[in-house]
């Protein structure tokens, strides 16, 4: 494109792109967050919340602290009815909580436990559970992360906190209404309350310069055409035509006749 054209049909429309110019700002501002008014004051509130994250960690165990002990041999009698005591290992197989980790990781997406942590939620929160696993490898970790989603900081951690109580309050409400005995049943243990929240998604500004300039655009190419349409008068200054300078008469020399 020429330049000096671009210029000239820039400051010949200058109005209208500075008109295109304001109503591109009010759109593309309109489109990031709402406009109102407080009594005289101007109030703005984004249309689209952050996404903040927070988790709480649980550990997956059993009273008495197996994993603080060197070997598992200590033995308990059962007795059954009927039948002789046995002894059975006190402490179940450390490779099992692993497994209860993933299982309980499901039990947290049960509608029962979503519903405790999402009563009285806002828009945005929400949580998601998964299992820990050992580093540098695919090894699960007797090790359940509650990760959780919100529109602030504050509500992230919140989410994460109530995810935690949910799931352990529906853990130990199944094993009383299954007459489990207390030094039988599961142990989990909150190992973090909830971690500091960090920004997990920001707002997106992609549709706000998307309008920004396609509005601009617009009114430009909407001054071009009306520039091909209307093409400015230029008055060229009428060459001067001059009249024929009258050339001298050439006088005729008489020839000298020999008298």
């Amino acid at each position: 494109m020429d330049l000096g054209r671009f210029i000239t049909v820039a400051w010949r429309f200058r109005a209208l792109l500075v008109g295109g110019l304001l109503i591109a700002t009010v759109v593309a501002v309109s489109s990031l967050a709402r406009i109102g008014l407080n009594g005289v004051t101007p109030t703005f509130s984004y249309r689209e919340a952050e996404s903040w994250t927070s988790a709480s960690t649980l550990f997956i165990t059993q009273s008495g602290f197996p994993w603080g002990r060197a070997t598992l041999d200590d033995m308990v009698t059962v007795d059954s009815p009927g039948a002789e005591p046995v002894q059975v290992p006190k402490y179940g197989d450390p490779g099992r909580y692993s497994g209860l980790a993933a299982l309980y990781a499901e039990l947290a997406k049960s509608d029962g436990v979503q519903a405790a942590v999402m009563r009285n939620s806002r828009p945005g929160e929400s949580v998601e559970p998964m299992v820990v696993q050992s580093p540098g490898s695919n090894t699960a970790l007797p090790l359940m992360t509650l990760k959780a989603f919100g529109p602030t900081p504050e509500s992230a951690q919140q989410v994460a906190m109530r995810a935690s109580k949910a799931f352990r309050r529906f853990l130990d409400r199944e094993q009383a209404m299954s007459g489990i005995p207390t030094e039988k049943r599961i142990k989990v243990t909150v190992t973090q309350k909830a971690t500091v929240p960090i920004l997990f998604e920001k707002r997106s500004v992609v549709r706000p310069i998307f309008l920004f300039l396609l509005i601009n655009m617009g009114f430009l190419a909407l001054a071009f055409a009306l520039h091909n349409l209307q093409p400015r008068g230029r008055n060229a200054p009428e060459e001067s035509v001059l009249p024929e300078e009258t050339a001298p008469p050439v006088k005729k020399k008489q020839s000298v006749r020999a008298a």
